[in-house]
């Protein structure tokens, strides 16, 4: 199989690694998210989601899926993945919560990294390992994201945790 061919399976298979882990709901009684794959001409957004947990209030962030293949040594701290300058720029703009999910394609673990108004205009290149997204990591984003729409006028979030 050619390298872009296998590029483009790994990233496929990555955006449903994605959709399974929001909505996953091991941790809890419902899935916190509904997540919604925006498909492929969406410049910088693959995903809308929004929490099931605030009925008729609206609330949701988006997310960019980065998923690679290459195996992750035993000392890694990060995950290496590919958001371009022009990537972060879009989701700089977008005056809601933002995040790029890199996935670990062999292992299916999804790690997420926010892009709020502190994060530098450049590429990102890696997501701290620290930032699996588990059902206790899962809580925090979802309660990250109903803080950001309770403030009294949102613009784009300033802090995360998942920075």
């Amino acid at each position: 199989m050619a390298t872009s061919q296998l590029q483009d399976v790994t990233g496929s298979r990555g955006e449903s690694v994605v959709y399974l882990c929001l909505t996953d709901y091991s941790g809890f009684a419902a899935p916190l998210f509904r997540a919604a794959f925006l498909g492929d001409k969406w410049p910088a957004l693959d995903f809308y989601v929004e929490l099931r947990t605030t009925r008729g209030a609206g609330l949701y962030f988006f997310g960019q899926a980065k998923s690679t293949a290459l195996p992750l040594k035993k000392r890694s701290r990060v995950l290496p993945v590919t958001a371009d300058r022009d990537d972060v720029d879009r989701l700089l703009r977008i005056p809601a919560p933002t995040y790029v999910l890199g996935v670990h394609e062999p292992s299916k673990r999804v790690f997420i990294r926010a892009v709020h108004s502190g994060t530098p205009s450049k590429s990102i290149s890696s997501i701290p390992l620290t930032h699996e997204l588990t059902p206790a990591a899962l809580q925090v984003l979802h309660d990250e994201v109903v803080a950001y729409w309770g403030a009294v006028s949102p613009s784009k979030p300033s802090t995360s945790a998942f920075t």
